[in-house]
């Protein structure tokens, strides 16, 4: 039986690359937590699907996950609900395996645990569905690592990344800069988890919010560019100077 992983992840783009000044302002905001370094993290994902979208049409992510020397199946079910940040409402270990195995290794056992852990979903043979599957996007992610504690006890943490999303179908590769906040899935964490959410939100204007799971950040990112579409340097300056003179304000404020 799959093993349910507690947790909500909080992405952000970094809009300038300033980890020294971020965690110096939430130092300053957050006054009984405390945020420290603890390792260099150097991570990769690669998301499968059929060549027609049959599992992220329903909303399912299936996926082969790179973490700390181990190497294993992940399915999670994406929900759409219109709530303030989108997280995935079920997400899954599977069994480990090895870097060269793919879920076509695993049918019966891969397929079995979606249908135990997302009923309903479909009505023709999941077994046939993952044997159709390939890699369609690889997620690397190298970055710092830092722990975050709060004085009830509560656990997070905070990465600054460097994460690279890449089409391995076309081939097209996006760098970004960002942050991921990892928050317990714990309603007695409830206040302190919406006071981390709360500093970020009102003191870090160097990162700006996805509502999005990294994979629908993969999609997003990497979905073909319209020709019709120009990108507006102008409007992207004056919006990062408004932002600072957003902060400006509220710093006089206090």
């Amino acid at each position: 039986m799959p093993t349910e992983i507690s947790g909500v992840k909080v992405h952000y783009d970094m809009i300038r690359n300033n980890e020294k000044e971020i965690l110096y302002k939430l130092d300053r905001e957050l006054a009984f937590y405390r945020i420290y370094f603890n390792r260099k993290v150097n991570g990769k994902e690669i998301i499968y699907d059929t060549p027609n979208n049959l599992l992220s049409g329903v909303g399912l992510v299936l996926s082969k996950q790179f973490e700390e020397g181990k190497v294993f199946f992940k399915v999670r079910k994406l929900s759409y609900l219109p709530t303030e940040l989108r997280k995935p409402s079920q997400k899954f270990y599977l069994a480990e395996c090895n870097g060269n195995e793919s879920p076509k290794d695993y049918p019966l056992q891969i397929s079995a645990a979606i249908n135990n852990a997302f009923s309903n979903i479909f009505t023709i043979d999941l077994v046939e569905v993952v044997k159709q599957t390939i890699p369609k996007y690889e997620i690397k992610i190298k970055g710092n690592l830092y722990e975050l504690t709060s004085g009830t006890g509560m656990r997070g943490t905070l990465v600054f990344e460097k994460v690279t999303y890449k089409d391995l179908v076309s081939g097209k590769k996006v760098k970004r800069r960002g942050a991921t906040v990892t928050l317990p899935n714990d309603p007695a964490f409830k206040k302190d988890s919406d006071e981390v959410l709360a500093a970020i939100e009102t003191r870090c204007k160097e990162l700006l919010l996805y509502k999005e799971s990294r994979f629908e950040i993969a999609q997003r990112l990497l979905k073909p560019k319209d020709p019709n579409h120009k990108f507006d340097r102008k409007a992207f300056k004056e919006s990062l100077k408004n932002k600072d003179k957003e902060s400006e304000e509220t710093k006089k404020d206090e």
